[in-house]
């Protein structure tokens, strides 16, 4: 039983160490299965249908208040205006990530806006010189300077397999 019992931390250690030596992120692109796997997810809104786009909204620090979700088509006069959204969804945050699914309306090319409504008030709140005062991000995760990026940088390719989107909150 203790030569067991050694084997097997040996064994452990062994593990260890190639997993420093190699770390998984270092491994991984967004083609392996290791990668993929962080999109093999249940939530109450993944029903695996078609057009279903998978969602993980990273950086999300405390468990309050909601995650919302504006869907946009491939139209820059209506990007990131509230009547020109196709899809709105809303879900308790849950930190480190938010996971969730948001079914598009069929093909096509769309943008997705995330923030972190804190305060649950449904408002995406500003501070008094109008900056976002609430955690937010973009699919594709484009650097905005000065304004929002234009929708190209945030546009993704939905099929009939849909899409998988990991969004980091500025």
């Amino acid at each position: 039983m203790p030569g067991n019992i050694i084997a097997f931390i040996k064994t452990c250690l062994m593990a260890a160490v190639a997993g420093a030596a190699f770390p998984q992120s270092a491994l991984a692109d967004e083609n392996t299965p290791a990668a993929a796997d962080k999109f093999d997810f249940d939530h109450v809104s993944c029903r695996g249908g078609p057009f279903e786009i998978r969602v993980i909204i990273e950086g999300v620090r405390k468990n309050e208040g909601l995650v919302t979700a504006d869907l946009y088509p491939n139209d820059e006069e209506h990007f990131l205006k509230g009547r020109g959204r196709v899809k709105l969804a809303r879900y308790a945050a849950r930190a480190p990530a938010t996971k969730f699914c948001v079914t598009a309306p069929g093909p096509g090319f769309f943008a997705l806006a995330v923030y972190h409504d804190r305060n649950a008030n449904t408002d995406f709140d500003k501070t008094g010189l109008g900056l976002p005062a609430e955690p937010w991000g973009i699919s594709n995760n484009p650097r905005a300077m000065f304004g929002p990026p234009p929708i190209e940088k945030a546009l993704f390719e939905v099929t009939e397999d849909g899409a998988k989107l990991a969004i980091k909150l500025n």
